[in-house]
């Protein structure tokens, strides 16, 4: 019973247009940064998967030298006028559209703010580093209306390590492709509303069933337990009454036409019956069935009561 009252309430959680959960899909950024070490004239390559594509970003992969806020003071790229540096790339360069990525810090202004900022300064793509509390956590970012540029976000130690690069003006170039796609779920409130009301009303439906079903169990008990006094009883007035054997040709009954006053049944010569107070005559035989029990029980007290007998 339990088991389909819950079946129905999984049905009624399915099929509500309000109860649905929402799902918030992000992907992860591979980020491989490849530079010259001055000091070894050595190629440092490095490969994480430690980005995180903003919620309105482009899911597409993007390249180029990285630059950063040329004023110590505009890190976050918040100012509307800021200047960025690009090591290993001209101004010229850059005025003329060859591919570079931004990297600012987290804070100070909107994520919209920083991306717009940087796509006047005709960047492919920005880089948000995280604050240093949040170590190497990314968190979602909503920049809609940003068009066509990529955002992503990074780690502290990963956004610092590199901004230490730019610092000594050593180039960085920056590879940005898609990562692993994650989905993550989300119920509503609406959601938990119903179920739980839908839940409650299972559980007051189910314990009124289970106490109708005790009640009726409860009254058959009894019934049966009446009935059987019944048969007790009406054996007890049963027992009380004469015994005689059936004769052929016993004066006054008549064999071919007489049976007995309750069952209705005809009986025959050495048959053993019970002479009813009113003279009638009862077949009691092991076939007879409660009802002739009820019937006997009722016919005893009843005239009894009534000094019929």
């Amino acid at each position: 019973m339990m088991l389909s009252w819950l079946c129905a309430l999984c049905l009624l959680c399915a099929l509500c247009p309000g109860s649905s959960s929402r799902s918030l899909e992000w992907f992860t950024a591979l980020v491989r940064t490849e530079y010259t070490e001055p000091l070894t004239n050595s190629t440092v390559l490095g490969t994480t998967e430690s980005g995180r594509y903003g919620d309105s970003s482009p899911k597409e992969s993007v390249q180029g030298l990285v630059g950063f806020p040329r004023d110590p003071g505009q890190l976050e790229g918040c100012h509307p006028d800021v200047h960025y540096a690009v090591p290993g790339m001209s101004a010229r360069a850059m005025e003329e559209g060859e591919p570079w990525i931004a990297l600012v810090a987290r804070g100070g202004c909107t994520f919209k703010d920083k991306v717009v900022n940087a796509a006047r300064r005709k960047a492919s793509a920005v880089v948000i580093y995280n604050e240093a509390k949040n170590g190497n956590g990314t968190v979602p970012m909503a920049h809609l209306g940003t068009g066509n540029t990529v955002v992503i976000m990074v780690g502290y130690p990963k956004g610092m390590d590199i901004m230490e690069l730019l610092r000594r003006n050593i180039p960085v170039k920056m590879i940005i492709t898609v990562g692993t796609r994650h989905v993550q779920e989300f119920i509503s409130g609406q959601s938990v509303v119903f179920v739980a009301i839908a839940f409650i009303t299972m559980m007051i439906i189910s314990l009124a069933w289970l106490i109708f079903y005790y009640i009726q169990r409860f009254l058959y008990t009894g019934a049966q337990y009446g009935n059987q006094g019944i048969r007790k009883e009406t054996k007890k007035a049963i027992d009380q009454l004469q015994l005689h054997k059936v004769k052929k040709e016993e004066k006054g009954i008549d064999i071919e036409a007489e049976n007995c006053a309750v069952c209705i049944e005809s009986y025959k010569p050495k048959d053993v019956v019970r002479i009813l107070p009113c003279k009638y005559v009862l077949i009691f035989l092991p076939s007879v069935s409660i009802l002739i029990y009820k019937l006997v029980y009722f016919l005893f007290h009843h005239l009894i009561d009534y000094k019929l007998l």
